[in-house]
């Protein structure tokens, strides 16, 4: 690799380059807003029909919101809403069973509700069914059907999609690898404040990987994503502080973000 770096820099660089992972699997996670309205008011309209109460009462006790805390009756809820199509309820309703909360664990039956809720365009479902079939969680693996649910949902403006639809770009799985295209993803997630999303595309700037190379441009993004606590950024962003690449040189600002970084990580 043709840079004329310390070997700090150097260290640096490959560190950089050994930070990209695979797509991030993790539970789908319940879509559990505050609701406006009394239990009382939400069981009335339920218990004569209302998807609608019937999905809030379900995040009422998901969340414990003026009821004590119950997610059994949460999974109940909000199975009423989904089977009357609700994609909301779908959703959740898959993410319990994804994640085991208020009822078994099963990621097959998790993929049929998520299926239901995709079927509709709801961004977070496509994603989360993209997800499962790039991990092979409950349904064959297949990551050229996954890129093509997890690229819907990022079209639609998931950041979560839009940052591991970046990395299926950036490696080639699933897709053919497009280093521009991937950067273009990473953008779109880091500008919806999506730490990982800001380091990753830092990393591209620092690189010149699928951008032209721009050192302040990857020590703005790692400051974003430092901001808001992610550790990778932080030590990376201290590296360019030691170095002053990037950045004025402050050897002080680098053991802040280094001990930062170990607090977090700890965390």
């Amino acid at each position: 690799m043709p840079f004329a770096l310390s070997s700090s820099r150097r260290l640096l660089v490959a560190g950089l380059l050994g930070m990209l992972a695979v797509p991030a699997l993790a539970a789908p996670r319940v879509t559990a807003e505050k609701i406006i309205g009394t239990p009382q008011q939400m069981r009335q309209a339920a218990l004569i029909g209302s998807a609608e109460a019937q999905y809030n009462l379900g995040v009422m006790y998901y969340n414990g919101d003026g009821v004590v805390r119950n997610r059994q009756k949460a999974a109940e809820w909000f199975t009423r809403a989904a089977n009357q199509g609700m994609a909301r309820a779908q959703y959740n309703l898959g993410a319990l069973y994804a994640s085991g909360i208020g009822v078994k664990r099963d990621f097959r039956v998790a993929n049929t509700w998520f299926r239901m809720a995709a079927d509709q365009n709801y961004a977070p479902a496509l994603y989360a069914l993209g997800m499962a079939y790039f991990d092979g969680k409950g349904i064959a693996q297949d990551p050229v059907r996954a890129a093509e649910l997890i690229e819907r949902a990022a079209e639609i403006g998931s950041a979560a999609a839009q940052n591991n639809l970046g990395l299926m770009y950036d490696q080639g799985i699933g897709l053919r690898q497009n280093k521009r295209k991937a950067a273009d993803w990473y953008e779109k997630a880091a500008n919806q404040g999506m730490a990982e999303a800001q380091f990753n595309l830092a990393q591209m700037y620092f690189l010149g990987d699928g951008v032209s190379k721009n050192r302040q441009k990857a020590a703005m993004w790692m400051e974003r994503a430092s901001n808001q606590g992610y550790a990778k950024a932080m030590r990376h962003l201290g590296d360019m502080y030691l170095n002053g690449d990037g950045v004025p040189q402050d050897a002080v600002r680098a053991r802040d973000l280094y001990l930062r970084a170990g607090a977090a990580s700890v965390e």
